[in-house]
């Protein structure tokens, strides 16, 4: 199987380096086919996104994330992982952000073509989302040569809709119950438009889970009028 090539390929390195994996991520075969048992749209409402775990290599993990029309991720980074790589089985809107002058600014949002495999930088703050009509799902890998746990512990979630920025061990979903919340933050300031698009996506995904509550109050919050951001480069 063509998974089973692609984790023997990571195993084999005898360095792990962002180019290394990118490497055989790249040039890997695996598919639906290698994939399916963890392939799965029926996750619940309250998560952004599907997310299993295909393999744990102790240092790096290999997951499966499943995107249904609509869904987004939050805007995070990936905590304690050194890097990362991500191949998208479907048209994927990526957005990356940087902090300037301690304000989060968006750098801007591009589609990314199925089949395209995305180096993830140590310092990417980013966001994922299906824009489309159509389910995909995408391949993540993830490296801490250092981990002693989980590889992506400590990820944080810029979260606008609460005001805070979120310390996490699992997904990067938005309105995360406390339980699955390990710290709060100070949240840096925002530009309007990063601002507002997160708040459209937070209520976005309380209309979703049935929250009408926390779907008015978030909404109440939000500007009619929201700007793109330029395509990035």
């Amino acid at each position: 199987m063509a998974l089973d090539g692609l984790i023997d390929s990571l195993e084999g390195l005898s360095v792990f380096t962002l180019e290394g994996v990118y490497e055989a991520v790249s040039k890997s075969t695996v598919g639906f086919k290698d994939l399916e048992n963890w392939i799965d749209y029926n996750y619940p409402a309250s998560d952004s996104y599907g997310r299993k775990m295909v393999h744990d290599g102790g240092f790096f993990e290999v997951m499966v994330m499943c995107w249904k029309p609509g869904d987004y991720s939050a805007i995070h980074d990936h905590g304690e992982a050194e890097f990362g790589v991500v191949k998208v089985f479907g048209d994927t809107e990526h957005a990356a952000f940087e902090i300037v002058n301690q304000k989060l600014i968006t750098l801007g949002r591009t589609i990314i073509e199925a089949g395209t495999t995305l180096e993830v930088a140590p310092a990417l703050i980013h966001q994922m989302g299906n824009p489309g009509d159509s389910n995909f799902f995408s391949l993540h890998i993830y490296v801490n040569q250092a981990a002693e746990g989980n590889i992506t512990g400590g990820s944080r979630i810029y979260d606008y809709s609460r005001n805070a920025m979120l310390r996490v061990d699992g997904g990067a979903f938005y309105l995360l119950p406390e339980s699955e919340i390990k710290a709060r933050e100070p949240l840096p300031e925002a530009d309007d438009h990063t601002r507002q698009r997160d708040l459209n996506e937070a209520a976005k995904r309380a209309k979703a889970m049935g929250d009408r509550v926390e779907y008015k109050r978030i909404l109440n919050e939000t500007s009619p009028v929201l700007v793109e951001p330029p395509s990035i480069q």
